[in-house]
């Protein structure tokens, strides 16, 4: 089923959420792997190129989530997750989308900063906003440095409470987003979308 439901997640959430995944942390990898380059190396000026292309493709996906999750319910919450588990769930969420957001938004104005657009892969070019003098411009990398850093520390922690959950707890967690829910029966849609 591609949408979400009250059983579970939808095939297009658990895509957007896994992409997203991968995407971040490859590109802080790639991140990491382009500060030790140098002037002569191949990936001097391939580097960056691809890490800006697939920064605007996270962006993109990000505001996809965030249509899908406002035109789509959340599942109903597991009956072993108390107030504070889901309490806890919605801040790790909010937090990582935050974060995600002023990376994405301080790389492109350090990509912009010397008055080029920001290209996704020489197809589309986000035009440049505003430019940033040489002091702000080194402020936004170490805002982006250090925020990626919070990043995937953050989403370690994520990963480690749904493996938790999965293999201590013994919920559905971790399952619900790697197993798509199944077509639910024509009444029990219709009581999950709340139709008559």
């Amino acid at each position: 089923m591609l949408k979400d439901a009250a059983a579970g997640y939808g095939l297009l959430t658990i895509i957007l959420h896994w992409v997203s995944a991968l995407l971040i942390f490859f590109l802080f990898g790639l991140g990491i792997y382009m500060t030790g380059l140098d002037y002569y190396s191949e990936w001097y000026h391939k580097g960056p190129a691809l890490h800006v292309s697939l920064g605007l493709i996270l962006l993109l996906l990000m505001i996809v989530r965030i249509i899908w999750r406002m035109v789509n319910k959340n599942p109903t919450a597991l009956p072993n997750h108390s107030r504070t588990t889901l309490l806890l769930a919605k801040l790790v969420k909010y937090l990582l989308y935050g974060l995600v957001f002023i990376v994405i938004a301080s790389g492109y104005l350090i990509t912009t900063a010397e008055g080029k657009p920001a290209s996704l892969f020489d197809v589309i070019h986000f035009p440049v906003i505003t430019q940033l003098g040489a002091d702000n411009v080194d402020r936004a990398g170490l805002i982006h440095e250090l925020l990626a850093w919070a990043i995937v520390i953050v989403a370690a922690l994520h990963a480690l409470a749904a493996l938790v959950h999965h293999f201590v707890i013994r919920d559905r967690t971790l399952v619900r987003m790697l197993k798509p829910i199944k077509k639910l029966p024509v009444a029990d849609e219709q009581a999950s979308s709340g139709n008559p």
